[in-house]
């Protein structure tokens, strides 16, 4: 009698272990980052150790690239309609996911315009970097 009990309480056992597994899977749940590019000359692309699915309250990580030769156009990337700016490493970031979103990346000029708008961006993007650089520095030395 006490075999039977045993038997039947592993069988039972592993039938609970065994749905609260297919339970579980049946919950994970994951977010879409979708991409919308419509220039061939423009790369979305998550950075290292990060996926387009995206775990509840997780981030999403990405950067942003236009080939050699449109590098010098202003690229202008949309979440959900809203535009966003990168870190100074390049690195945009989509905080405490909690549903799909939309990522657009576009230029900001035409062919014909003029670039001006562009490079002023891309310069005073150039001289921030450098100023955090040299702040990090001063932080780093200032330590030792």
């Amino acid at each position: 009698m006490k075999k039977v009990i045993s038997v039947l309480l592993a069988v039972i056992l592993s039938f609970s272990v065994l749905a609260v597994a297919v339970g579980a899977e049946g919950d994970y749940q994951t977010y879409y980052m979708n991409y919308e590019v419509n220039e061939e000359n423009i790369t979305i692309a998550p950075i290292e150790g990060y996926s387009r699915y995206v775990l509840p309250g997780g981030d999403f990580k990405f950067t942003v690239t236009a080939t050699e030769d449109r590098s010098d156009t202003f690229v202008i990337v949309q979440v959900d309609n809203a535009t966003i700016e990168p870190d100074v490493h390049g690195v945009y970031t989509i905080s405490e996911v909690t549903s799909d979103h939309t990522i657009k990346a576009f230029f900001s000029l035409d062919e014909g315009q003029s670039n001006i708008f562009a490079s002023l961006i891309i310069m005073l993007r150039q001289m921030l970097q450098m100023f955090i650089d040299m702040f990090d520095q001063l932080f780093k030395s200032s330590q030792t």
